[in-house]
């Protein structure tokens, strides 16, 4: 049985490998930026429609998938993704006055069947009628390939913007369709299965006074991760004067590569350490480093800064998940709907704060770490980042508190989330 769905594993993880692919926005800014004129705040607004749409479609599209099972909606999400990159790349074609409006509707149209993907692909696997320790390490690897997608992507976008030149942006665009249009292939072939039982009611969930601790940790931990990863490329180049092939390759791919490291690792190690000392000790660590990226004046101090923090936020938010399934068991599928939502929310908040407070100090002339500029501005925003995981820190540590008080176990359950 277990080699009969081996085919739907392996779809599942192209398919979260290449939802990645919306990594090569944050490369892409600063070309965009020049082409189109592009402000640090239209940044952040594309950034937070990708995770306020992929919070909608979380939710609009629960019970669709509910009624009518995985597949249809498996096949279209990556079709719809293609057609968003499709729109994203056409802006300047049909919106030549407002190349901006453009860009946000192919946004649109790639966060949607990005949140749908997000809404799919775990419960497909696990619905798979196969041993739970096999289950487990496949769900996994599935979480580990959207970190490991982060770095091909980053790293095949640089170098085609190297090879091709930044006027050729929508050709990279145009390439990147191309794998979700085979990832609906697959699943027009792979063998699903249905997924039985339903969410509790959530009156209950709400009454729990854990489950916002846990909601405020995921989404402070979601602003702390997303942040770094979408905003290092355009401040290693700007803020610290770095060419863009050496900024995108050291800054971001190191702070991918350690993401993935981070996750993968605590797969192998995770039953073995507490998880609360790891969440305690990374978020403070990871604010920590975005103060140290802020200020640094040495570009390889910014680029290993940069770097490690992906290590540090590697758990803030499947970590966040680990412990709702250690405090609150019996909360089933709608809690974990929620915390993602959480986690995308925060996200969305994280992003537009930063490129907010950068347009807010350029505007205003401010002279920060001795830079003024646009390399002033984006040392800014990101010492305002630093906040995110200090708060987190906070809550894991009165999570911690809690869990001692009430006598729990140090170690929670190996359930892991993208």
């Amino acid at each position: 049985m277990e080699a009969r769905y081996r085919s739907t594993l392996w779809a599942c993880c192209f398919a979260n490998f290449f939802q990645a692919v919306g990594s090569c926005f944050a490369i892409l800014y600063v070309p965009l930026r020049g082409l189109y004129g592009l402000s640090f705040t239209d940044f952040g607004i594309l950034v937070s429609l990708n995770f306020i749409t992929q919070v909608a479609s979380d939710v609009l599209f629960s019970k669709p998938v509910e009624k009518y099972g995985f597949r249809p909606f498996a096949v279209a999400a990556p079709l719809v993704s293609a057609a968003g990159l499709g729109l994203f790349a056409a802006a300047p074609l049909l919106f030549p006055r407002r190349p901006f409006a453009g860009f946000c509707a192919g946004m649109f149209l790639f966060a949607a069947a990005g949140g749908l993907q997000e809404l799919l692909l775990s419960p497909i696997l696990d619905a798979l009628p196969i041993p739970e320790e096999r289950k487990a390490r496949s769900m996994s690897m599935l979480h580990s390939f959207f970190a490991w997608g982060q770095i091909f992507v980053v790293l095949a976008t640089t170098g085609l913007l190297a090879v091709w030149g930044a006027a050729r942006w929508q050709w990279i665009v145009l390439l990147w369709a191309a794998p979700p249009v085979a990832g609906a292939a697959l699943f027009c072939r792979v063998p699903l299965a249905r997924k039985n039982g339903g969410a509790p009611p959530l009156p209950a969930l709400a009454r729990k006074g854990v489950f916002y601790a846990l909601l405020a940790a995921i989404v402070l931990g979601g602003a702390a991760e997303v942040t770094m990863a979408q905003w290092a490329s355009a401040f290693l180049e700007k803020g610290l004067q770095l060419p863009k092939l050496a900024g995108d390759v050291w800054g971001v791919c190191f702070f991918s590569l350690m993401l993935a490291l981070g996750r993968s690792g605590y797969a192998a190690l995770g039953a073995r350490v507490p998880l609360h000392r790891l969440l305690i000790g990374d978020s403070g660590a990871a604010a920590v480093l975005y103060v140290v990226c802020a200020l640094a004046q040495s570009p390889l101090l910014g680029v290993l800064a940069c770097g490690l923090t992906g290590l540090c936020v590697s758990l803030l938010w499947p970590g966040a998940i680990i412990l709702a399934s250690r405090r609150i068991p019996s909360a089933g599928a709608a809690m974990f709907a929620l915390l993602s939502a959480g986690g995308d929310v925060g996200a969305s908040l994280g992003a537009f704060c930063v490129g907010r407070a950068a347009d807010w100090a350029q505007a205003s002339g401010t002279v920060f770490a001795g830079a003024a500029g646009e390399s002033g501005a984006l040392r800014a925003g990101l010492l305002l980042a630093a906040v995110f995981p200090l708060l987190c820190c906070g809550v894991h540590t009165a999570l911690h508190c809690s869990e001692a008080r009430a006598g729990l176990p140090a170690r929670g359950e190996r359930r892991h989330g993208q």
